[in-house]
C-alpha cells in the first residue's frame, strides 16, 4: 500500500508541461505512456498503438489477431522527430527510425508500415495546431485516409495525442481509443505485446460470499476528514489502509495532496493500465458531480487471461487533499456477489 501511494504521488509530482513539441499540455505526458486505438478503416480487426518517451521520441505499432483465413499481423517501429520544425511549423520530419519489427514480408505489411508513417505525418500536426487542451473538444478536419471530412474528438485524459475518436462525415466511428497504459520499467512489454481485449468478460467459477458481521471501518488523517465504509468479518486487514477478502477482492484507501489543477492528471493515472493489465475504455464509466468522482472500470490481465472489476471513489477531504477509495474484485466473484460488493462501495463516505 505504501508503494502504491508513493507511486501515485511521484506520478502527480513529476511535471513537464511539454509533451508534443511546442504544445503546452494541461496533463503532461509521462515517459512510457501509451494508447491503443481500434482502427475500423481496415476490413479485419485492427489496432494502432502510439507510445511516448519524450517530446522527440515515439513508437507506433499495428496489431491484427489471426482469423480463420488470415494470419496474425504485428508490426512496430520507433522514431525520433525534429522538434524545432514540429513546434514552429507543425512539420513532422523523422530524424531517426528503427527498422520495422518484424521486417515486412509482403506488400500488404509494407503498406501497413507506410500507413503508420502517415499517422505520424497527419495526426501529430493536427494535434500540434490544436494547441493547449484543457477540456474535451472536437475539430473538423480533412483526413483522406478516413474518407475526407471527419470530426476529430479530443479528451485531455487520453495520453500522447489526446485523441479519443475520429468520426466520418456519415457518422461512423472509424478510429477510437480502447485502452491505455504506462510501462513500469524498460523491460515491460505491455505496449509491444498488446493483442486486444476480449469483448466478452469471462467470469469463470466463483462462490457465493457468506455475509459476516458488519463493522464500520474508519481511516483518520490528521487535519483532514475521516474516511468511513462498511466491511464484514470475512475481510482481513492487511495494513492501516488495506483489507483483503481471501484472494478475490481488495479494498484500499489513500489520502493524497492533490490540488484542483491535478484532478485530471489523477484521473488519467487511474485509467491507465500497468504490467499487461488493460482497462477496457469501451466499458469505462466516469461520473464527476459536486467534487465527487465515481470511476468504474473492467481490467483485462493478458498474462492470466482474467478480468477484474475496479471501482474507485474520489472526494475532497480537506484543502488541497483528496481521498481515493478503491475496491477491486475478480470478475467471477463480482458477478456472483454483485449486491454484496456494490453495498461496500456505496457505504463509503468522508465525514
Amino acid at each position: 500500500m505504501k508503494k502504491y501511494i508513493a507511486s501515485l504521488f511521484l506520478l502527480l509530482a513529476s511535471v513537464s508541461v511539454f509533451a508534443l513539441p511546442g504544445v503546452q499540455q494541461s496533463i503532461p505526458d509521462q515517459s512510457g505512456q501509451f494508447v491503443y486505438y481500434r482502427d475500423s478503416s481496415f476490413e479485419r480487426e485492427s489496432y494502432v498503438g502510439i507510445i511516448y518517451f519524450d517530446e522527440s521520441t515515439y513508437g507506433l505499432r499495428y496489431y491484427a489477431p489471426a482469423t480463420d483465413k488470415q494470419a496474425e499481423v504485428k508490426l512496430q517501429f520507433y522514431f525520433t522527430l525534429d522538434t524545432e520544425k514540429a513546434a514552429s511549423k507543425g512539420i513532422i520530419e523523422f530524424t531517426g527510425e528503427t527498422p520495422p519489427d518484424p521486417f515486412p514480408k509482403s506488400q500488404d505489411e509494407t503498406d501497413i508500415v507506410n500507413y503508420l508513417h502517415d499517422i505520424a505525418y497527419e495526426m501529430f500536426p493536427k494535434r500540434i495546431f490544436l494547441g493547449e487542451l484543457k477540456e474535451k473538444t472536437s475539430s473538423d478536419e480533412t483526413y483522406s485516409q478516413f474518407g475526407g471530412r471527419v470530426s476529430m474528438e479530443y479528451d485531455p485524459i487520453i495520453p500522447v495525442l489526446n485523441l479519443n475518436r475520429i468520426v466520418t462525415s456519415d457518422g461512423k466511428v472509424a478510429f477510437y481509443a480502447v485502452t491505455g497504459g504506462r510501462l513500469v520499467d524498460s523491460s515491460d512489454t505491455s505496449f509491444s505485446e498488446f493483442k486486444g481485449i476480449p469483448a466478452k468478460v469471462e467470469y469463470g467459477s466463483a462462490s457465493k460470499v457468506k455475509k459476516g458481521k458488519p463493522s464500520e471501518m474508519q481511516v483518520e488523517n490528521e487535519g483532514l476528514k475521516t474516511q468511513s465504509f462498511q466491511l464484514d468479518s470475512n475481510w482481513e486487514q492487511k495494513s492501516a489502509a488495506s483489507w483483503m477478502l481471501g484472494s478475490v477482492s481488495a479494498v484500499t484507501v489513500a489520502a493524497l495532496p492533490i490540488s484542483g489543477a491535478q484532478k485530471d492528471s489523477l484521473l488519467r493515472m487511474l485509467v491507465l493500465g500497468r504490467d499487461h493489465s488493460y482497462s477496457d475504455w469501451t466499458k469505462l464509466k466516469i461520473s464527476d458531480k459536486n467534487g465527487k468522482i465515481e470511476l468504474d472500470q473492467i481490467f483485462y490481465d493478458s498474462s492470466s487471461k482474467s478480468f477484474k472489476y475496479d471501482k474507485k471513489r474520489v472526494e475532497d477531504i480537506g484543502e488541497g487533499a483528496k481521498s481515493i477509495f478503491s475496491l477491486t474484485v475478480d470478475a467471477g466473484s463480482y458477478n456472483k456477489n454483485k449486491k454484496y460488493f456494490d453495498k461496500i462501495v456505496s457505504s463509503y463516505e468522508v465525514k
